[in-house]
């Protein structure tokens, strides 16, 4: 007589299971990994702006946090910041910089400041986590790049689903294109560049994927190169998955002496953390930033062969606002150090 009891009580407990499983997949994809410091890694390195020059041999990672915290610190400061020849490049490109503005809205991510004292601290800090409507598909072998076996997704079959978040937006040849992928938030997008060789700047990367854009909706348009651009039934692309939290003090900006009129400043404290992941689920960029200054005194076409977009070579990862100029977060990947291999 109690086994109707037990059945309903077994039921319950897979159900609950069932839930479980979910929120844990749920925290599983979007939750970033602990944090690790830059100098603990040998391949990778942050910009502080989109302008810094940067090595192609290393993984190169933007966010505009400290931008944003030296903004702040700026207007608090509320005068015409000086600096001199003796000043390192990082802080004058840190002062010239305004590719940062409008990559996102003011609700899109949070500011605060702190005067205490002879002592200004400005925090900055956003997280975007940017689910898929639809999983694409998980890889059932590892991919190879830079000579590393790692962990990848993608479409490997046609899918209409897989299709209906992704769009072609410029290719050549399957060493040189476009991807973008769209997530649930309409007004957010995410690109994957590959065949960008030798960008002197993470700036200069985005300004050419702009003109391929462009030339990508001019080729749409034509009869001869239409086919490039719609997914055919053998069309493939494949992406690394990438998960990584990585902080980092610039040594190159901590300690710098500059003017506001004819007052002194230093700059205390600048430091970085950015997490990023990017699965077959979605994305999540977070990035915070804290930056401290204290007066110096003190311190329909022909059908085109299949394409395979694999990426398996150094690309760049923009990912912005659909109709901001500047974005809030890019990456060149040029090596397998942030990509998963278990």
């Amino acid at each position: 007589m109690y086994k109707p009891v037990v059945s309903a009580l077994i039921f319950l407990f897979a159900l609950n299971s069932c839930q479980t499983t979910e929120k844990e997949k749920e925290k599983e994809w979007s939750d970033l990994p602990g944090i690790i410091r830059l100098d603990s890694l040998t391949q990778t390195d942050f910009a502080a702006t989109l302008e810094n020059p940067v090595d192609e041999s290393k993984n190169i990672i933007y966010a505009p946090t400290l931008l944003y915290a030296w903004d702040t610190i700026q207007s608090i400061l509320n005068g015409v910041i000086s600096i001199s020849d003796s000043n390192s490049a990082e802080l004058k490109l840190l002062t010239q910089s305004s590719t940062y503005k409008n990559a996102l809205t003011h609700d899109e991510y949070n500011v605060e400041a702190l005067v205490s004292g002879n002592e200004i601290i400005a925090k900055a800090f956003f997280n975007k986590t940017l689910p898929f409507t639809t999983e694409l598909h998980k890889a059932d072998t590892m991919m190879v790049f830079d000579k590393a076996k790692v962990k990848a997704f993608g479409m490997y079959y046609f899918d209409e689903d897989a299709v209906s978040i992704s769009d072609i937006l410029y290719y050549a040849n399957d060493d040189n294109f476009i991807l973008k992928l769209k997530p649930k938030d309409s007004l957010q997008e995410i690109l994957l560049v590959k065949g960008l060789d030798k960008m002197t700047s993470l700036a200069e990367a985005v300004n050419k994927t702009n003109e391929l854009v462009k030339v990508g909706i001019n080729e749409k348009a034509s009869s001869v190169s239409a086919g490039n651009y719609i997914f055919q039934k053998e069309d493939i692309f494949s992406i690394p998955e990438i998960r990584f939290n990585i902080e980092t003090n610039y040594k190159k900006l901590e300690g710098q002496v500059f003017y506001v009129g004819n007052d002194d400043k230093i700059i205390k404290t600048a430091y970085q953390r950015t997490g990023f992941v990017l699965n077959e689920t979605g994305a999540v960029v977070e990035s915070e930033a804290v930056m401290a200054v204290i007066d110096s005194a003190t311190s329909i076409a022909p059908k085109a062969k299949p394409k395979r977009m694999v990426f398996d070579k150094p690309f760049y990862l923009i990912i912005k606002r659909v109709n901001a100029q500047n974005p809030y977060f890019v990456m060149r990947v040029a090596n397998a150090e942030l990509l998963r291999k278990e």
